[in-house]
């Protein structure tokens, strides 16, 4: 199996695309890959869309995630100069004072755009060590493929079980830190409740108590798709020590800010995630926003 991916990883790019396009027809309308998830995140997320252009969306959605398949398939491939032509750093001059200091930072992302290239680029291009929080995969052969693919040019990969104690261990070696943290905790797992497209969303605490702990400051990374197989980085401050004790500034202003680059670029984040199967309740894993409907909160 994983020799038959890394035959089709080697073709060419637009060969890639055009089993993309097809491989769209299929998981679309045939398969019809989770199309009810997808169709109704998006009713609960954009209610003021009329149904075609939520629709649109939901085509443009599958289609870039067939894209996405192809490009990390082909990642291997791929040389650090081929990388960088695709992804344009358009602001390094917002971090730069602080790669100058030698200053650690933890940077937050989320699952939009061509999320791999940038991991797999981001420590080369930055010039500093970055470790990158992952969730271990189901599937052993995708997860040594993404390990692989991840870590060819300086990037290390650690298991989110691991996260805090290794954070801790490294936090006074000049390094950064990112984690894409917008995806559902699991049950046993800290949670954050916030509203998030309309809905109670649950978020992991993992970005707020790496800041409290560490003290570095936080930035968000936009990954923006300019065209097929083309997409910009940039870079926001969103928080900074002193970091409020008890508080939860740094995970609203990390839900803020995804909120508005998931509205501009709707069709390159991962609708087919059950962001919103869970129901908010209290106990001793769950916190909750200032401003969140507590009545909707099951005791």
């Amino acid at each position: 199996m994983k020799a038959i991916y890394q035959f089709f990883g080697k073709l060419p790019l637009p060969l890639l695309y055009l089993f993309s396009k097809l491989s769209f027809l299929l998981v679309y309308y045939l398969v019809r890959y989770r199309r009810d998830i997808v169709s109704d995140n998006l009713l609960h997320a954009f209610p003021d869309k009329t149904p075609r252009e939520r629709q649109r969306i939901e085509k443009d959605y599958y289609q870039f995630i067939c894209d996405n398949f192809v490009e990390v398939m082909h990642s291997p491939s791929m040389s650090k100069e081929q990388l960088l032509e695709r992804i344009e750093f358009t602001n390094l001059e917002v971090i730069q004072p602080y790669l100058d200091a030698e200053q650690s930072m933890q940077f937050l992302s989320i699952h939009q755009g061509n999320w791999e290239w940038v991991l797999q680029i981001l420590s080369s291009k930055l010039g500093l060590p970055v470790d990158a929080v992952y969730k271990p995969l189901h599937s052993e052969l995708f997860e040594e493929i993404v390990l692989e693919n991840r870590s060819r040019f300086g990037s290390h990969l650690i298991p989110s079980k691991n996260a805090m104690k290794e954070l801790l261990r490294k936090r006074r070696e000049f390094r950064a830190f990112i984690m894409t943290a917008e995806q559902a905790p699991i049950r046993r797992d800290k949670k954050y409740w916030q509203v998030f497209f309309n809905r109670p969303s649950s978020f992991y605490l993992g970005p707020q108590k790496i800041a409290e702990l560490t003290k570095y400051p936080v930035f968000y990374l936009k990954v923006h798709r300019r065209e097929q197989g083309y997409y910009q980085l940039s870079f926001e401050l969103i928080a900074e020590p002193p970091f409020e004790k008890n508080s939860f500034d740094v995970l609203d202003a990390y839900i803020e800010r995804i909120e508005q680059a998931i509205r501009e670029q709707p069709e390159t984040w991962l609708w087919s995630n059950r962001k919103w199967r869970k129901k908010p309740c209290i106990d001793d894993n769950s916190f909750f926003a200032k401003d969140f409907p507590m009545d909707i909160v099951e005791k």
